[in-house]
């Protein structure tokens, strides 16, 4: 087995993917500030290119806020099929040079370059290699480098658009407690609260605090794992299992909610509806899982899970969640509901991402 130091993980993140293929599709967008999703009062931003970003828009952001910030914005409208048809051409790339390639999601992918024989084994290189390639596509990537996924990962975010950045395994311990907790895959917003308050506001206070205290705040799995990835320990494999580990289907409201009964009709006649024909099944008892959740994003665009473990699916425990969820919208209207449903994981011995929100 080969020592985690001695590792070789990079992780690949295509950039402004979404944006990427529709100027491959229609070039007259390249020197446009343009923007994927919805441009209307209900639509949200998926991506913006880069001439869009440098006014202010991001990724989530609603559609009408993103034109007050840019004027010229233009829409266009999410094709998936080509976004996944691209995907699998990088994925091909990749593949070429090592069999170790585990898609994180359409636009991530982590690969082991550990036994990899091009370009004597230099990860560096290959990755500049992998990412000329991808501009022959069309398309650019930026690369995180390291012995493990999680400093793989936020060293990605380095050289953004179309870099690189290494960090060795003597470097990750001393480049981790120079980062903002933010930075850590898995620590949210509400978390971060939580760690600030107690006096923890970037990894160097993790990284001296004692485990009790995390355990006590975070919960005793969530602390500790939280302390050991600012230590700068991550021994996840990259796995090539792409086994869906969770099938939800979501939906933005054509008008607020304000009554939780409104919610119950349209998980009724809607979500489940959905949810089951993306699962392929016709009936509920037939389908294995590890736990259900249900998703709320209300009107200031906050948003809140509640989930359960479960064996099987209950569709009744869908609209319990719900219940236990509503109340936390307070005095703002429901703009957005989701459900979905976590599936066993093959290897159930894998550690787990952290999951502090």
């Amino acid at each position: 087995m080969v020592h985690s130091d001695n590792r070789k993980i990079a992780l690949l993140d295509l950039d402004a993917f979404f944006a990427a293929v529709e100027v491959i599709k229609d070039p007259s967008l390249a020197k446009r500030p343009f923007a994927v999703g919805g441009g209307g009062e209900r639509g949200v931003v998926a991506t913006a290119n880069y001439h869009a970003r440098q006014y202010g828009v991001r990724s989530a952001m609603p559609g009408h806020q993103a034109r007050r910030l840019c004027p010229d914005l233009h829409f266009v409208k999410p094709d998936m099929p080509a976004y996944k048809a691209m995907s699998k051409q990088v994925l091909a790339i990749l593949s070429e040079y090592t069999s170790l390639v585990e898609p994180a999601s359409i636009d991530e992918f982590y690969l082991d370059l550990t036994d990899n024989t091009a370009f004597k084994g230099s990860a560096s290189l290959t990755m500049e290699a992998i990412r000329a390639e991808l501009r022959a596509l069309g398309v650019s990537g930026s690369a995180g480098i390291s012995c493990q996924k999680m400093v793989a990962k936020i060293a990605s975010e380095e050289r953004k658009p179309d870099g690189q950045f290494v960090v060795a395994p003597d470097q990750i311990v001393e480049y981790l407690a120079t980062l903002s907790l933010r930075r850590i895959p898995g620590v949210g917003p509400k978390s971060q609260e939580r760690l600030q308050a107690a006096g923890f506001r970037n990894v160097a206070d993790i990284q001296q605090a004692d485990v009790a205290k995390l355990q006590r705040l975070l919960g005793d799995h969530a602390g500790y794992l939280l302390f050991q990835r600012c230590s700068g320990i991550d021994e996840r494999p990259v796995s090539i299992s792409r086994m869906r580990k969770q099938v939800s289907v979501e939906s933005t409201l054509h008008r607020d909610f304000t009554h939780v009964k409104h919610a119950e009709h349209f998980l009724e006649t809607s979500l489940l509806p959905s949810l089951k024909k993306r699962l392929g099944q016709a009936r509920w008892q037939d389908v294995k899982a590890k736990g259900q959740t249900v998703k709320l994003k209300f009107s200031d665009f906050t948003q809140t899970t509640v989930s359960r473990v479960s064996n099987r699916v209950s569709p009744s425990l869908f609209y319990q969640l719900l219940h236990e969820a509503w109340p936390r919208a307070e005095h703002r209207s429901v703009r957005l509901i989701g459900v979905g449903i976590t599936l066993p994981d093959p290897d159930e011995n894998r550690q787990l991402e952290l999951e502090l929100e």
